[in-house]
């Protein structure tokens, strides 16, 4: 079932702030609060859309405003996000989540430990956890997709319904089968 948006608003984590920022808007963290992720999801889904669900999402994001949005977004959605702006930090609050984790979703490219390998990490202490790996750079997707462990991919950006759709998706696959990768 395909969901989009009416307009399909763009999570472009790659457009120059300059030419996002609103009018008394002076820096990112303004531009972030500025928007209101919740009233977006409302106002642009169809009732029709998987909305979200209960689950709790592991977000991995080094770059701030994009860790920012995209959390929004998937608590708005009504998932649990524990969130970690590096691999290290990921495993770490892996370890003291006190709810299961049930997706690990994490930008491929950042320093130190990339999503790739955190994601080789998981698949092999964390079996039953899905993961979704992201990233702006085809060429970096294009290589995880070369990778024996099963894995998910979103490209940036993309619009609120695509992020929730995907993570839907995987969300309701068996995290033990390992021939399915879109």
């Amino acid at each position: 079932m395909a969901c989009g948006l009416r307009g399909e608003t763009k999570l472009n984590f790659h457009a120059r702030a300059e030419d996002a920022t609103p009018e008394g808007a002076e820096n990112l963290s303004e531009l972030a609060a500025a928007f209101s992720w919740e009233a977006a999801i409302a106002a642009g889904l169809p009732d029709t859309c998987a909305r979200g669900g209960k689950e709790t999402i592991l977000l991995v994001e080094d770059e701030a405003l994009v860790r920012k949005a995209t959390g929004e977004v998937l608590q708005s959605a009504g998932y649990k996000v524990v969130i970690a702006e590096s691999a290290a930090q990921a495993l770490e609050a892996y370890r003291e989540s006190p709810v299961p984790v049930d997706l690990l979703l994490a930008d491929v490219v950042m320093p130190g430990i990339s999503g790739h390998e955190l994601a080789q990490q998981f698949f092999v202490l964390y079996p039953q956890v899905r993961i979704v790996l992201m990233s702006g750079y085809m060429e970096q997707l294009a290589l995880c997709q070369l990778s024996p462990y099963r894995k998910e991919y979103l490209a940036k950006p993309f619009s609120i319904a695509t992020l929730l759709q995907r993570v839907r998706e995987v969300l309701d696959r068996d995290p033990f089968d390992f021939g399915a990768s879109a």
